[in-house]
């Protein structure tokens, strides 16, 4: 039998942490609702579907640039050292014509004009303008500010990045990284709202110190379960008054909020874990949950600085009757949009896109032929960025949205033996690591 001070007290403690957590308790139950609602249908969830502008908006052919690739590896080399290069691609963005260099899987890429040679890194503020007014069709951009931002394919905690805002008949605001203007997220004005609200109302969080904002949220969260188990035991400690009440008094407000504090409050505790759970993730263990724990450091595959590439020229005789043929489709006379030399399995490739909405065909430099990796081929391509360089196994084909065509791409699913028991989706057309999910993620 509780004592009657006991049960006052509890009842007191419950009353109160009732009323305080009312609010919080609120906004968690309502916000995931929402967002239950707002991505049931949604293609793509908060990604959004955007109309990506296919061809740039100035005619540039790949074959006038003036710095051929072989060339601007020897200057990388002989300037700053580099033994080796993830990828080198060259493409068309407004007026410009530019390389764009991938030092290594996670790092900033390097930027040079491939008229002149000059180094472009970290873009400006024009050129970052040009390349927006590039990204999506009949939209145009009209800010720009820079906005630091976490993306799961580079090792640096936040992305030297800008924010524009765009206008015209897709409203957003694109997240452009400084390095290279590679779109690293793109925001619509739903998606957009539905973010502040989450992040109000849902995690609580109404500043960048990460920090203050989860001492904020699990001290909420303690308090959920404290008045649950509050709730609990009043509960128990009442049950045996039920008989000596009279039938007014059964059927009343009180009788009804504790039967109905017994369901919710359940299910409220478990939530409060289990989001709790998900913002340690989500928070202080980002970096692992997103799989960064599995890049490999010591990575050293690519293409050495002293390899010979074949001239933009050489590439595009070689591949266009077969990207006429359809593998990839050419609307028009249009120039092809990027051209990107990489090291596929041992063998110089060429990425070769006539759109840029396409993840574009891979061929091979030495027989001019496009080809399509084998889930084997992609597995040891994608060992190399593993940390340990562990074995793998084959879990399967699939799709998965990548970012930066807007659109779900083949892939394969490999399991490496990690640390992480990381999943890795790797495209099955480039060997580019899509998505990388660890143990923590798929939990």
């Amino acid at each position: 039998m509780v004592p009657s001070r006991t049960k006052a007290a509890i009842a007191r403690w419950h009353r109160w942490l009732g009323l305080a957590l009312s609010v919080p308790l609120l906004g968690w139950i309502v916000s995931s609702a929402a967002m239950m609602l707002v991505t049931m249908n949604a293609e793509q969830g908060l990604a959004g579907v955007y109309r990506l502008r296919p061809h740039n908006t100035v005619d540039r052919p790949l074959d006038r640039a003036a710095v051929l690739p072989g060339d601007l590896l020897r200057r990388l080399e002989r300037e700053l050292g580099l033994p080796r290069v993830f990828w080198i691609r060259l493409e068309s963005r407004g007026p410009h014509l530019l390389y764009v260099v991938k030092p290594t899987p996670f790092s900033l890429a390097l930027v040079f004009d491939a008229m002149s040679g000059r180094r472009l890194d970290p873009l400006s503020d024009s050129l970052l303008l040009a390349t927006a007014n590039e990204a999506l069709l009949g939209t145009h951009a009209v800010t720009l500010e820079d906005y630091p931002e976490y993306n799961r394919y580079y090792d640096l905690d936040r992305v030297p990045a800008v924010r524009v805002t765009m206008q015209g008949e897709q409203p957003s605001q694109l997240i452009l990284s400084r390095d290279q203007g590679r779109t690293l997220r793109r925001v619509n004005p739903d998606a957009g709202r539905f973010a502040w609200w989450y992040r109000t109302f849902h995690v609580n969080q109404w500043g960048d110190d990460q920090r203050l904002w989860t001492v904020l949220l699990y001290g909420m969260a303690a308090g959920a379960v404290v008045l649950a188990t509050l709730g609990f035991q009043l509960y128990i400690s009442r049950r045996g008054q039920a008989s000596t009440a009279s039938p007014s008094q059964k059927l009343g407000a009180r009788r009804l909020h504790r039967t109905l504090g017994l369901l919710v409050g359940g299910m409220l505790a478990l939530q409060v874990v289990v989001g709790s759970y998900l913002w340690l993730n989500l928070g202080p263990l980002e970096d692992p949950f997103r799989g960064k724990g599995s890049f490999n450091p010591t990575w050293a595959a690519g293409i050495t600085t002293a390899a010979t590439l074949d001239p933009p020229a050489t590439v595009l005789q070689r591949t266009r009757d077969h990207l006429l043929d359809g593998f990839d489709g050419l609307d028009g006379p249009r120039p092809v949009q990027s051209i990107e030399w990489r090291n596929l399995g041992g063998r110089i490739a060429w990425i070769v896109a006539a759109r840029r909405d396409s993840m574009g065909t891979a061929f091979d430099a030495m027989t001019g032929q496009p080809f399509r990796l084998s889930p084997d081929e992609a597995g040891r391509i994608a060992q190399q960025e593993v940390a340990g360089m562990p074995p793998f196994e084959f879990r399967g084909e699939g799709q998965e949205l990548w970012m930066d065509v807007n659109r779900s791409v083949p892939i394969y699913r490999l399991r490496f033996e990690d640390l992480h028991r990381t999943d890795v989706l790797v495209s099955s057309g480039s060997g580019q690591i899509i998505q990388r999910r660890p143990a923590i993620w798929r939990a």
